[in-house]
């Protein structure tokens, strides 16, 4: 591991600071996670040239995380299966979600985001070990929003069969 200097404006320092504060790490570390998520979002080697386009939805051109307008009850049954098969792999982070996760915009958006990367992982289109390190990165961002933000006495996510609101 080696150490860097980097330079920032006011403003630049300002927003680091904030995020740092919000994922509740030492700027410097949020710093190299910045650093480190932006280089690995520019892959430059791929095995036979184009790197792989992101999973998209052949109708909506949507990514494949994002629910697309006609396609709502399979869409969202894939990802409640998506969301068990995470809780399954990775229960000290899932035991801490709440059973109406899927009210929630944002949070829909990350989990499908984490299970669309999770396949990509296990799929090995990603030849970068380090990928994998930062998939488990931003598990631990969110096994710490789910911390924070979530009542201690709400119920938790326990799988099972999707209700029939999440459906409709």
């Amino acid at each position: 591991m080696s150490r860097v200097a980097v330079t920032l404006d006011e403003h630049a320092l300002a927003e680091l600071t904030r995020r740092a504060n919000a994922a509740k790490e030492p700027v410097a570390r949020a710093a190299a996670r910045l650093i480190r998520d932006g280089l690995l979002s520019i892959e430059t080697e791929h095995p036979g040239g184009e790197p792989p386009a992101p999973a998209k939805n052949a109708t909506t051109g949507l990514p494949g995380w994002l629910e697309p307008p006609g396609e709502r009850e399979r869409w969202r049954r894939e990802l409640w299966s998506t969301v068990c098969a995470l809780g399954e792999r990775y229960p000290g982070v899932f035991s801490k979600l709440v059973a109406d996760w899927w009210t929630d915009r944002a949070l829909i958006e990350v989990l499908g985001a984490l299970g669309a990367w999770r396949a990509q992982l296990d799929s090995g289109i990603s030849i970068d070990p380090r990928a994998e390190l930062l998939f488990h990165d931003r598990l631990e961002l969110l096994e710490r929003r789910l911390t924070k933000d979530s009542d201690p006495t709400a119920a938790r996510f326990a799988g099972g069969p999707p209700p029939s609101g999440w459906l409709a």
